[in-house]
């Protein structure tokens, strides 16, 4: 396992950024459970010679919160006075800590907000009046973070919320791109960097479960497909469900959309209701589903190891219990692995096109979506054409991919296919990207002098 922090050099520079400003300062730090948000702030606080208090929030009454936060407050900047002192209300509190750091600075964490402020709704206000009223006159390091994306967008920084406006940082913290990843697995092929991509979606807490000693097929069995893996039924549906009031729905929804059910209509029959707008929507708020738009809007997956899971896994769970998850991955799993990845690799290809826009000779991009169309052809036939990736830099396309994770070499009929797509565009002489796992072929080579051809070890290389 890597213990060592790695990555969030941007996020640190940022901090300490607004840390080097004077006076009171709030940052709001939000993003998807697991994605390193507490160890960031911990890393930030750890290089800070200052006082600190770190509070996490968890499912208790009231009461017992502002229990465990005045020790929390205590053991920072006054442990003398643990038993000795208690504080009535959380507004006494807090007037406690901008009286500390009036005039010096000092980091107050609160992390996983929203399990306080669904307890004490009020809390909000109380916060709003004492920014207002006292911490501004000081020098408190003041930051909320929560796993919550949907509460801490809507009720946090949303124009109605009380806090709204009072931020001087709202840092929302995402899972690690390809090349972030690959920094966790020393040792492995550019492509078995990329599997592991695919695999933990990039999202911190599951690179680490890799350990880069093992082969990545022993980590597969041993993490998935093994009794006491991380993967586990438990873990996996614990991301889609948390603060779900009907789990079993939000499940099926998943396991639909994973298994290729991706229209409303479809997913409706699929879990045998006739409305699921509302779950889709709390889905689509939490970032575990996107609505992509056409004429028949669908949803995709926005976390590729939740659709491995569902759709590679979740059948297989009796026979991991019984010791037999190997032999299925073996005979079920291991040679789909790559029909798998098509869907992450042009994931990785929109990053790779947005980590280098502007250099490489490639175009400045505002949106990098797929493209799916009914056209009519040359023999005026009804034709449904599908595009990997469609650049634009606001509404004028100014770029094409296609991305193939295959064992082959990209070839003459795949290139001819994508140029004859190509000419039902509305665009003239787009930037052509290729993004292939094994190369090009001679034919490709020479014929596509116009194409930017692209390998996953080029998709690598700094």
């Amino acid at each position: 396992m890597v213990d060592t922090f790695r990555g969030r050099t941007s996020e640190l520079k940022t901090l300490d950024g607004k840390y080097k400003k004077d006076g009171f300062v709030m940052t709001i730090l939000y993003g998807r459970r697991r994605v390193g948000k507490t160890e960031l702030i911990n890393k930030f606080m750890e290089e800070h010679d200052c006082l600190h208090i770190s509070f996490t929030a968890v499912e208790r009454e009231e009461s017992e919160l502002l229990s465990l936060m005045t020790e929390s407050v205590l053991m920072a900047l006054a442990p003398e006075l643990l038993d000795n002192i208690s504080f009535n209300s959380f507004e006494k509190l807090f007037e406690y800590v901008g009286k500390r750091a009036e005039k010096e600075r000092i980091i107050f964490f609160i992390d996983e907000y929203p399990y306080l402020a669904k307890k004490c709704p009020y809390i909000q206000s109380v916060l709003q009046k004492i920014i207002d009223t006292q911490w501004k006159k000081g020098k408190l390091f003041f930051i909320l973070c929560g796993s919550f994306v949907s509460f801490m967008k809507e009720e946090v920084i949303g124009k109605e919320a009380p806090l709204h406006g009072r931020s001087d940082l709202e840092l929302r913290l995402r899972p690690f791109n390809y090349l972030e990843t690959a920094e966790f697995l020393d040792g492995y092929s550019n492509e078995e960097k990329a599997i592991c991509y695919g695999l933990t979606n990039g999202v911190a807490k599951y690179v680490v479960q890799f350990n880069p000693k093992l082969s990545l097929e022993e980590n597969i069995i041993e993490q998935f497909y093994s009794v006491g893996g991380y993967f586990t039924e438990e873990q996996v549906k614990t991301v889609i469900t948390s603060d779900k009031q009907d789990p079993a729905l939000y499940n099926t929804i998943i396991s639909a959309v994973a298994t290729g059910y991706t229209k409303n209509s479809e997913i409706a029959t699929y879990i045998g209701s006739d409305d699921v707008t509302y779950p889709l929507k709390t889905l689509v708020g939490a970032e575990l589903l996107e609505k992509r738009m056409s004429k028949k809007p669908y949803y995709v997956l926005n976390d590729s190891m939740i659709q491995f899971w569902f759709k590679y896994v979740n059948r297989a769970t009796s026979l991991i219990n019984a010791g037999r998850g190997e032999v299925y991955y073996r005979s079920n799993v291991k040679e789909h692995l790559h029909d798998f990845m098509g869907k992450v690799f042009e994931k990785m290809a929109k990053e790779y096109l947005m980590m280098n826009a502007g250099n490489k000779g490639l175009p400045i991009l505002t949106e990098i979506t797929d493209y799916q169309a009914s056209v009519i052809d040359s023999e005026k036939k009804q034709r449904q054409i599908e595009i990997d990736l469609l650049g634009k830099s606001d509404k004028n396309i100014m770029l094409v991919g296609e991305c193939k994770f295959k064992n082959t070499s990209f070839g003459k009929e795949e290139y001819e296919n994508l140029m004859d797509k190509i000419k039902y565009l509305p665009v003239t002489d787009p930037t052509v990207c290729i993004f292939s796992l094994s190369g090009f072929t001679d034919y490709v080579k020479k014929n596509a002098s116009k194409c930017r051809l692209i390998s996953l070890d080029d998709m690598y290389s700094r």
